[in-house]
């Protein structure tokens, strides 16, 4: 039996590839200044493993100065992701709307669930939240009408949160819901 030591770049160039396939990056990889900012290894180090990477046909140089493009697999499936719907109360669950966005994350090849609990059943209450979260194995969320409260706490969880309609602007969540700003222009 031969055992054989990875040098640094090497471990490096494993833990980049699997982040790649684990979807963190797309497109092209983030220059080597960013990369040492992030993980804390000099830029010499994250240099060598990009190139190995580059050697093994997972990046695609582009020249001096450029990014590196990510060349996946042809048979490369992004992982699926459990994802909860957190609704604001029970009977969200049978708008055509959210059906619709069940079937599509579904169709996407994803997991998609309702959450135990709805927002008004736990009173909107962060730490009945967290409680309920922490109990639920989900990689994502969708939160329907959250609260203020509500959508702040999941901005502090390392959970990527969806915000659909409720208090979320002005917050730094991705989100989506009605502007009622140029209705109520319109109506004044």
């Amino acid at each position: 039996m031969h055992i054989r030591f990875l040098n640094h770049a090497e471990q490096l160039a494993e833990h980049l590839h699997s982040q790649i396939l684990e979807g963190k990056w797309s497109g092209s990889m983030p220059g080597i200044r960013r990369l040492a900012d992030e993980s804390g290894v000099n830029r010499n180090t994250i240099d060598a493993a990009l190139k190995l990477l580059e050697k093994e046909g997972v990046l695609k140089g582009q020249g001096a100065g450029r990014k590196r493009l990510i060349v996946l697999p042809e048979n490369y499936a992004p992982p699926s992701l459990r994802v909860a719907i957190l609704c604001h109360e029970q009977s969200d669950q049978s708008l055509d709307y959210l059906i619709n966005c069940k079937n599509k994350l579904e169709a996407a090849g994803n997991t998609v669930f309702y959450a135990p609990s709805h927002l008004t059943e736990i009173k909107m209450d962060v730490r009945r939240l967290a409680r309920m979260v922490k109990k639920t194995e989900a990689d994502a969320w969708v939160v329907v009408a959250g609260t203020r409260e509500v959508l702040q706490w999941f901005m502090q969880q390392k959970i990527p949160v969806f915000a659909d309609c409720g208090r979320h602007l002005s917050l730094k969540i991705a989100g989506i819901g009605p502007d009622h700003l140029p209705a109520l222009a319109e109506a004044t």
